[in-house]
């Protein structure tokens, strides 16, 4: 059993129509930049925080005024936690805003999908500027396992491949003392994302923003930025099913993410 607690770690303005696919154009909403901790009840099992942040200043074409690795350590210092208490370092995917900080975690076992590397590596033209080369060149230094689908972890947390976003992105499923809980990272930016019908969602300063409903309610609508949205869908899709009718999916963007730990009453 998990806890699941995130941390706060930058600010990105982004375009409505990255997260939510063809949406709102014209429509900008502060979004923040979270890296999750997630703490074992079971002092045994091992402590894991799932993506490493963004750069400090411009990345990407971007400006993170509230980024780098300070924020990250200061979150883990709440808890109790050193970056060399920590046993793995989950990487979703190597876009700029999830894998800046790796060399926080020297200590760290890091799990990436081999596929994401290779993606990375040699990224699609208009995708280039979401992946770094120093954060690429980073994990050479690395205590990198590379992983070629589903992997159980430890009892209770489970990565998944989740394509879609990007080609080679993972999840991960973690059993809590409530429901499991399944990090989708990107495929989920917001509210609107699980629940296409609302009017309005929140940005990361609490203000309220007016969307556009989608007609019909679908289950999902998936974000604007990704390499197969039919994947997108097929991905969530067994999310869903892998954590039940009571468990919940959690996105890597969502204001929401920050109003306490996981479970929540």
């Amino acid at each position: 059993m998990y806890t699941v607690h995130p941390i706060r770690c930058g600010t990105l303005d982004l375009p409505k129509t990255i997260l939510t696919y063809m949406l709102d154009e014209g429509v900008t909403v502060a979004s923040p930049v979270v890296v999750l901790l997630l703490l074992p009840e079971d002092p045994d099992d091992p402590v894991v925080v799932v993506d490493a942040g963004a750069e400090h200043g411009e990345a990407a074409g971007r400006s993170i005024p509230d980024g780098g690795p300070d924020p990250i350590r200061e979150g883990l210092a709440e808890h109790g936690v050193d970056p060399g208490d920590v046993d793995y370092l989950v990487l979703t995917h190597l876009h700029h805003d999830h894998a800046a900080n790796v060399d926080l975690f020297p200590g760290s076992e890091v799990l990436l999908q081999r596929t994401e590397l290779a993606a990375a590596r040699d990224p699609l033209p208009p995708l280039r500027r979401a992946y770094l080369d120093e954060h690429v060149a980073a994990l050479d230094d690395a205590d990198l396992t590379l992983l070629d689908g589903g992997y159980r972890l430890a009892p209770g947390l489970e990565l998944l491949h989740t394509p879609g976003h990007t080609e080679g992105m993972q999840s991960v499923v973690v059993e809590t003392a409530g429901a499991k809980h399944a990090l989708a990272c990107d495929l989920i930016y917001c509210r609107q994302n699980l629940r296409p019908g609302v009017t309005e969602i929140r940005d990361v300063d609490g203000e309220r923003i007016e969307v556009t409903p989608v007609e019909h309610d679908p289950p999902y609508v998936p974000p604007g930025l990704h390499v197969d949205v039919a994947a997108c869908y097929e991905s969530v899709s067994r999310l869903r099913e892998r954590v039940g009718p009571d468990g919940v999916l959690l996105g890597a963007h969502d204001p929401e993410l920050l109003d306490g730990a996981f479970p929540r009453a």
